[in-house]
C-alpha cells in the first residue's frame, strides 16, 4: 500500500535577538495524542534555556501557516524522501488492542489471538491476501471495531502495519480525538479498538483504565504476564525489549524546514530532545528510541546535509 504520513504543525516564529535567531513561540495543531510529550519537552527545555521563550498553544487548522517546525507520526520512506526538509525522529508510540472488560470475545479468544486472526477480525476480507484465512478472525470471533477516520494518524499506522488500506477497517468510524474511541468502548461491550498507551492507561496511577482490558493476544508466558499486570511501565518495558507482532509500534518526530535547517536554536532544541528529552517519554506513555536509532539521529542531526528529507511543496504530511 502507498504510505501516507501525518503531521501536526509546530509553528516556530523566528526573530532576531542579539544577532541570533530564536524560536519565540511554538503552536501545536493536529495530532493530539503527541501533545503532552511535546509540551513537556518545551517546558523542560525552557527551564534549561529560558532565553528561548517557548510558548505552546493549541490552534485550529484554519490558523495554520505554511512555515515552521512540524511533528510527524510515521516513518518517511526513501521513496517519499525528496526536497530539503529534514526529519529527526524523537520517540515511538504503540497501538495496543483494547476492549470493554465485559466483551464476550475475551473468553472466546482462549490463549489469545494471533496476528492473522487479529488482522481478519479488524479488516474486511481481501481474497488476494496470502494471509487471508476464511476460518479465522471475523468468521471465528465477533466484535465491533472502532477506529478513527482514514485520515487519522493512528488509523493509517494500523492499516500500514497489517498491510491493508484504512478504508478496509471494519466497524464504526469515530470523529474526533482518539480518546473518543475509549468512550465508545465504555458504552459497547462488543467493541474493540487500537489506541495509544497514553490514552488507554491512567498516567497518574500507571494502571489500565478501569473499563478497559487488553485484548487476549497469543504471547509467550512472560510477555502475557507483563500485559496482564495492566501496568503501563511493564508494558513499555516489554515493547522496548521485544517485538510483539500483534501490537504496532511506530516513530514520531519533528520536521525541520530547509529555511530553518541552520537555525542554532532549533538545532539545539532538537539535540536536547535526543539527549535530555528521552527521559520523559515513559512518563507520558511513549517509548524511547532504540539505541541504534537514537545514535543515528544524533549523528545525522549534527552532520550537515545528511538528514532524512521529506517532500516540499505538497501535502505528504496531512493534518488529522
Amino acid at each position: 500500500m502507498k504510505k501516507s504520513i501525518y503531521k501536526t504543525v509546530l509553528f516556530a516564529f523566528l526573530t532576531g535577538f542579539s544577532g541570533h535567531a530564536i524560536a519565540q513561540e511554538i503552536r501545536i495543531e493536529g495530532i493530539k495524542f503527541v501533545h503532552p510529550i511535546i509540551e513537556k519537552w518545551v517546558t523542560e527545555y525552557g527551564k534549561e534555556y529560558p532565553e528561548a521563550r517557548f510558548e505552546v498553544k493549541v490552534v485550529p487548522a484554519k490558523e495554520a501557516r505554511s512555515s515552521g517546525l512540524s511533528v510527524i507520526a510515521g516513518h518517511v520512506s526513501e521513496e517519499e524522501a525528496n526536497g530539503r526538509d529534514r526529519v529527526v525522529y524523537t520517540g515511538r508510540y504503540a497501538l495496543i488492542p483494547v476492549s470493554n472488560r465485559n466483551n464476550p470475545l475475551i473468553e472466546k479468544a482462549g490463549k489469545g489471538l494471533k496476528k492473522k486472526e487479529l488482522k481478519n477480525l479488524v479488516f474486511e476480507r481481501d481474497v488476494l491476501d496470502d494471509e487471508f484465512d476464511e476460518n479465522s478472525g471475523k468468521d471465528k470471533y465477533a466484535a465491533t471495531v472502532y477506529s478513527r477516520s482514514g485520515q487519522a494518524a493512528t488509523t493509517l499506522a494500523l492499516a500500514e502495519y497489517f498491510d491493508r488500506e484504512p478504508e478496509h477497517i471494519r466497524g464504526k468510524k469515530i470523529v474526533g480525538d482518539e480518546i473518543y474511541l475509549l468512550n465508545a468502548l465504555q458504552k459497547d461491550e462488543s467493541g474493540i479498538a487500537f489506541n495509544t498507551l497514553n490514552y488507554v492507561y491512567d498516567l497518574k496511577t500507571r494502571q489500565l483504565k478501569s473499563h478497559l482490558t487488553i485484548l487476549p493476544l497469543n504471547l509467550k508466558s512472560e510477555q502475557r504476564e507483563a500485559l496482564l499486570s495492566e501496568n503501563i511501565d511493564k508494558a513499555i518495558s516489554l515493547l522496548e525489549t521485544a517485538r510483539i507482532e500483534t501490537i504496532p509500534v511506530d516513530r514520531f518526530g519533528i520536521v525541520i524546514p530547509e529555511e530553518h535547517a541552520g537555525n542554532a536554536e532549533i538545532l539545539r532544541f532538537a539535540n536536547w530532545i535526543l539527549e535530555q528529552g528521552q527521559q520523559y517519554n515513559h512518563e507520558f506513555g511513549f517509548l524511547s528510541l532504540d539505541a541504534r536509532t537514537l545514535s543515528a539521529q544524533k549523528q545525522e542531526l549534527n552532520s550537515e546535509g545528511s538528514l532524512t528529507f521529506v517532500k516540499q511543496g505538497q501535502v505528504l504530511l496531512k493534518t488529522d
